[in-house]
């Protein structure tokens, strides 16, 4: 099983750099502008670090967690093509632990790209001469925790054997799902605007933030709770549905 691991790392090398690279470019450029703040051109404008700092962390996240696992999503279909997934089923290992050398580099990734977004987080608040910020970590855990979705593509992939065709279903099961969010997130805008309106007698992106902070503030305490359930049943259905797959011998 060892083996298989290193084999999908060994894959996975060049778009890992890539990612790596791309992080880099991105935390450094935003340093640099807060560091400006207050030794280079940008000194004295406070408004910068207020605009950029609370997302910041997040873009880096984003950048790091997807960037990791994206090398991983064209690997199956490439043994399709290469036969390697009819070889596979030659080697003493069973499904089981073909499909959980699969799993163990997903999470491999997943855990580097955690990192690299706490990391993220820390040198932004050196840089911007501000604390470290706890609520921003809650965030960062709770993103990551989400991304355990990213592992469906491993049996999707197993059946489908074309990322085109995996996506391309996955996204018109899951329209109604995102129609829906996309229709709540749009009412919940209108009602925070309407109650900045009522309490501040204006509409800005402060009296916006003050309104929207506890509703997020509530979300992000529950998501702390449910976010490590969730994680665990995703995982666990994705296992199980990579395993039946591979029992099918679709090569």
């Amino acid at each position: 099983m060892k083996g298989l691991i290193y084999r999908e790392l060994y894959l996975i090398r060049k778009t890992t750099v890539l990612t790596l690279l791309a992080y880099l470019i991105f935390v450094a450029m935003l340093s640099l502008v807060f560091i400006s703040t207050y030794a280079g051109n940008l000194r004295g404008e406070e408004g910068v670090i207020e605009a950029l700092y609370p997302q910041a962390y997040f873009y880096a996240a984003c950048i790091a967690l997807i960037g990791m696992g994206y090398g991983h999503n064209d690997i199956i279909q490439k043994d399709y093509q290469s036969h390697w997934q009819l070889y596979s089923y030659t080697l003493p290992v069973s499904e089981k632990k073909i499909a959980a050398s699969k799993f163990a580099v997903r999470g491999i990734l997943l855990l580097a790209g955690l990192v690299l977004a706490f990391a993220a987080e820390l040198i932004f608040s050196a840089a911007a001469r501000m604390p470290v910020s706890f609520p921003h970590i809650k965030n960062i855990l709770i993103i990551c925790a989400f991304m355990t979705i990213g592992f469906s593509e491993i049996p999707l992939m197993l059946r489908f054997k074309n990322q085109n065709k995996a996506a391309t279903i996955t996204l018109i099961a899951c329209s109604p799902v995102l129609i829906a969010m996309f229709w709540f997130g749009y009412k919940f805008v209108d009602f925070c605007r309407d109650k900045a309106a009522r309490l501040y007698g204006e509409v800005t992106d402060k009296t916006l933030a003050k309104v929207f902070a506890p509703y997020f503030d509530k979300v992000r305490e529950i998501g702390i709770i449910v976010a490590p359930f969730f994680a665990a049943g995703l995982l666990l259905l994705f296992f199980w549905w990579s395993v039946k797959e591979l029992k099918r011998r679709r090569y």
